[in-house]
């Protein structure tokens, strides 16, 4: 009996010595967290404490929709020289980067000079829309400093109504935005 128990355990101790640790995927390595057994992404720096399946990858990145134009100052450039050229007024420049002083900005600074239309089709102005019977529309090219009231005074109409008219649903409009007036 006493060989028997002595064989089993000489057996265990041999099979477990051959017995291998399951291969680390790449990108992987294994650390102790709070004494315990954890696996630390080498790309990411993510920390697992179950066994990794495939290897570390660097995670896609999603670029977001950001409407905003720029202009990287160079040597030599003012804002009025900017705003110039961009035949904007210069108080608007001000405004949309939120300046008070002339002497804010530096070379390689990036200077709001405005905003791309949303990415949002207009889809009242697509053609398969405008029918023939649409002759009489009239259509506004939105200009800087209009709002949706403003325009709306102009023609004599209502916010609500223009928002309709063109799929808006918030009050921002874009230079450059067509709209269909009724």
């Amino acid at each position: 009996m006493i060989r028997k128990v002595i064989l089993l355990i000489s057996f265990v101790f041999i099979f477990s010595s051959f017995a291998q640790e399951k291969k680390i995927p790449e990108g992987w390595d294994k650390i102790l967290l709070e004494g315990k057994v954890a696996y630390m992404n080498l790309i990411t720096g993510d920390i697992s404490t179950e066994f990794p399946k495939e290897k570390a990858q660097k995670p896609v990145e999603v670029k977001e929709y950001d409407p905003t134009i720029t202009h990287k100052v160079q040597k030599g450039e003012t804002l009025s020289t900017i705003a110039r050229k961009y035949k904007m007024p210069l108080a608007r420049l001000y405004r949309l980067n939120n300046l008070v002083n002339f002497d804010e900005i530096e070379i390689g600074d990036e200077v709001v000079i405005g905003y791309e239309e949303s990415p949002k089709k207009n889809k009242t102005l697509d053609k398969a829309v405008l029918k023939e019977t649409d002759k009489n529309l009239i259509i506004h090219i939105v200009k800087s400093g209009e709002t949706l009231y403003s325009i709306a005074k102009k023609y004599n109409t209502s916010v609500t109504s223009l928002k309709t008219n063109n799929g808006i649903y918030d009050n921002n409009i874009v230079v450059g935005l067509k709209l269909i007036i009724k």
